[in-house]
């Protein structure tokens, strides 16, 4: 499900064109598009939570007029999983990266036999300890090398070497150089690169919830002999960092985060090719739906208006769709 970013460009042009308010290019369409979405999807949060203390005092419909459900519906729309490593300590390698293409410095020897060597322990010239590896290879052809357990205490340019002996029919040990990307310098639980609010954090297939606590209490629970995370319950705090989980016991373990991501950013992009007499004309290949539920049609388009009377200076417009809007609340507050 998504909005047409096309439909929605023409849709607003054609009323700036129809009132004669100017143009709207799309740079400055795509601005604006970005952020309207945002205030929307941000919007229904706060419309959720208003219409659940509503029905709670009045009640709720069934079926279709069960506010409550449609705009759960939209926020659902986003709601994604991931599962997250837990790392052993600071400077850890991030789990389930393939090191082995393109790798410069590597030392990969010339035979060895077909197969998937799981969980090798490997060692290090440096301070590092505790990485594992998985090796699958077809006959004298290393196919992948996946970090299992990331360890602790690497550092950018350390030499990681896999014994030979750990390798059926290997004619050397494997080596490889720990590159930047490599490390989890924090030593935290890294957040989904695209998430926008957590839903729930959990471990063990959702059998054990991880409670969040603030950052305020983290050390005094921690501390308390009566409050002690266990493994069983187990607690996290999040900052700039990403998630802090305690006990220390669930080094190298797996929390799944249930979460709302961002939405994809919209974009209207032109084609390499002119239209008729010059014109632009669009790009499906290359442009971005909006992200959206697809009711939110009106709202985006509106929004949008709201935004472009603003840039030009148009007091018609911007009352026009400061009414438009009034009228939209109104009817959501019968």
């Amino acid at each position: 499900m998504a909005i047409s970013v096309d439909k929605v460009y023409k849709t607003v042009l054609t009323i700036l064109n129809r009132e004669q308010r100017g143009q709207l290019s799309p740079a400055q369409f795509n601005k604006l598009a970005r952020q309207s979405q945002l205030e929307i999807l941000e919007k229904t949060f706060y419309d959720y939570n208003r219409s659940l203390s509503k029905s709670n005092v009045v009640g709720s419909n069934d079926d279709y007029g069960n506010i409550s459900e449609n705009l759960k519906e939209k926020i659902d729309f986003f709601a994604k999983e991931q599962e997250v490593h837990i790392p052993a300590g600071v400077n850890a390698i991030k789990p389930k990266i393939d090191v082995r293409p393109g790798r410069a410095g590597a030392g990969v020897p010339v035979n060895v036999t077909a197969g998937t060597y799981s969980n090798l322990a490997t060692t290090s010239n440096g301070n590092g300890t505790g990485l594992t590896v998985t090796v699958t290879a077809t006959t004298n052809n290393f196919v992948s090398i996946l970090i299992v357990n990331g360890g602790k205490n690497y550092s950018v340019g350390e030499i990681i070497t896999i014994p030979q002996a750990s390798m059926t029919g290997a004619s050397a040990n494997y080596t490889f150089p720990i590159l930047s990307t490599d490390i989890n310098v924090n030593g935290v639980s890294l957040e989904p690169s695209d998430l926008y609010r957590i839903l729930n954090v959990s471990r063990l297939n959702r059998s054990i919830n991880v409670e969040k606590v603030n950052k305020s209490e983290f050390t005094y629970v921690n501390s308390s002999k009566l409050t002690s995370p266990t493994d069983q319950f187990p607690i996290y705090y999040r900052d700039e960092r990403g998630l802090i989980v305690s006990p220390s016991s669930l080094g190298e373990g797996y929390i799944t985060v249930d979460y709302i991501r961002k939405p994809l950013e919209p974009a209207w992009n032109a084609s390499a090719q002119a239209g008729p007499n010059g014109s632009i004309t669009f790009d499906s290949n290359t442009s971005v739906n909006f992200d959206l539920h697809p009711s939110e049609e009106t709202n985006v388009i509106i929004r949008i208006l709201s935004f472009v009377g603003i840039i030009i200076k148009d007091p018609f417009v911007i009352q026009s769709i400061t009414k438009k809007e009034q009228e939209i609340f109104n009817k959501e507050n019968i």
